[in-house]
């Protein structure tokens, strides 16, 4: 879409009639107090709203009738940009229609630029960034889709001189430490997504210093540069943080951020930062530890070392089959002891990662669900690898525990192949869940199968719950009943 030219309202200057619920009459007396601003034409008071932020022209349609639905007519275009450019005669035709529109500009909300060309110039790039600037934008998105440009092009935070910018989306680009010096700080910017980025540590920290009203910080597939990523410091008002497949992150312990209250983390072991979250009392946590992990006494400390001190009102946890044994076996030796609140009193939702689901992977679970009580747990989800384990029955060494699963009332199951492992997973939910209300298994065979292996008093409970409808079996996932972590979860 081209950057349409002209500011104005579009709409003429018209004398709208005061309203009678726009007017103050008097107690008591015949005198009638009017509401002077309402009175002002459509045109005046559009021109009113163009100078204030979107949530403040919102807000203002709580004033009286006439100002009720103003703030959508605020601009002749819509408060919403996307230049994409395809070629370089869509990049000369952007930039003729930037420099005919009248100053000065529009307010924007959002603005969006895809380069899909590879011979971008740095300066081109900037004009662009100091339109978006001058507009007040309030949602900037900057991605590139060739690698050369990725490569070439850097991103400079300073130069985005917007007050009013409130959240920042960069893909596949670099960003640059230059031009932090004197630079101001973006009071409104409260939620930062990086996906491909690529600079060095010194960057990274000018940028966080330049965010002191950051809430979420959201780093996928990042690379740093140099001597590795190193979280020195971080907002002090952070409450969300994600981190995704990004390389070479460090974490001194001295880093400490007590406001965050969600922490995803996805990628190797030897990558999780330590100490970030020890300090936090989270309310979502998100593992997924993509290697296996050799249960050594080292590895142990430092998972240890790495999960918070206080997990007294955590809500929603998500862990991947490689995490659930490392926490079993933190369980299994008493360190659990070590970790005051390690007991998920508060937990209503538990989505198990199970992917490379063994018979021994279903030990730890057991074990997990054991020593690491959820008394109040509402709902899980449970997720298999799409391909199940070999049709080999393997002995279960694990004991299923004896209660702790009373108030679970609903519990979905993906990826279900009919294997023996998943078969008494769901055998063991039926006969302790006593509270449960639905229980889905999403199934490519929707017709229970007989595998070998699989114990003969589990499979005929199975069928015996199809038939009375305990059990809903269908082939294709619901989008009704999602876990709370499954947009991350489609990303990673």
């Amino acid at each position: 879409m081209a950057i349409d030219s002209g500011g104005g309202s579009g709409g003429g200057a018209k004398k709208q009639k005061v309203d009678e619920h726009d007017r103050c009459e008097a107690a008591g007396s015949d005198a009638i107090r009017e509401d002077r601003i309402s009175a002002l034409p459509d045109e005046l008071r559009l021109h009113i709203l163009t100078h204030l932020p979107l949530k403040d022209a919102i807000h203002t349609g709580a004033l009286a009738r006439g100002w009720r639905d103003l703030w959508k007519r605020r601009w002749a275009h819509r408060a919403s940009v996307e230049v994409h450019l395809r070629s370089r005669d869509d990049l000369r035709r952007e930039l003729e229609a930037l420099a005919r529109e009248p100053r000065p500009r529009r307010r924007l909300e959002r603005f969006s630029l895809i380069v899909d060309i590879w011979n971008l110039k740095s300066s081109e790039l900037r004009r662009f960034l100091d339109y978006a600037a001058e507009c007040g934008v309030e949602d900037l998105d900057v991605e590139t889709r060739k690698i050369t440009a990725a490569d070439k092009l850097n991103f400079h935070l300073p130069a985005v001189s917007s007050p009013s910018l409130a959240c920042l989306s960069l893909r596949r680009i670099s960003v640059s430490s230059m031009y932090y010096k004197g630079a101001r700080a973006f009071q409104a910017l409260e939620v930062i997504r990086l996906v491909s980025v690529s600079f060095r540590w010194k960057a990274f920290r000018k940028m966080m210093a330049l965010c002191p009203s950051l809430l979420i910080l959201d780093l996928r597939s990042c690379c740093c540069y140099g001597d590795g990523w190193v979280f020195y410091e971080l907002p002090p008002k952070l409450r969300n943080l994600t981190v995704a497949d990004c390389s070479k992150i460090t974490s001194p312990d001295f880093v400490r951020v007590p406001s965050l209250r969600s922490f995803c983390y996805s990628g190797h072991f030897s990558n999780l930062p330590l100490s970030i979250v020890r300090h936090a009392v989270l309310s979502d946590l998100y593992i997924h530890l993509r290697d296996s992990l050799p249960m050594k006494e080292w590895n142990i400390f430092k998972l240890r070392e790495s999960l918070p001190k206080d997990l007294s009102i955590l809500n929603v946890l998500t862990i991947s089959y490689t995490a659930l044994t490392a926490a079993s076996v933190l369980s299994a030796d008493g360190a659990s002891a070590q970790l005051p609140n390690f007991n998920l009193h508060s937990l209503k939702e538990l989505h198990l990662l199970m992917f490379e689901m063994k018979a021994a992977d279903l030990s730890n679970l057991y074990l997990f669900l054991k020593t690491v009580q959820c008394p109040n747990l509402e709902r899980l989800f449970v997720q298999f690898p799409a391909y199940g384990e070999p049709m080999v029955r393997v002995k279960v060494m694990e004991e299923p525990p004896e209660d702790g699963l009373d108030n679970l009332v609903m519990v979905k199951v993906m990826n279900f192949n009919w294997c023996p492992s998943e078969v008494q997973l769901v055998s063991f939910l039926l006969r302790k869940a006593r509270s449960l209300r639905k229980l889905l298994i999403v199934s490519r065979n929707v017709t229970p199968v007989d595998l070998p292996g699989t114990p003969e008093a589990d499979h005929s409970l199975l069928k015996e719950a199809l038939v009375n409808g305990k059990i809903m079996l269908i082939e294709s996932d619901s989008t009704a009943t999602q876990p709370y972590h499954e947009a991350l979860i489609k990303v990673f």
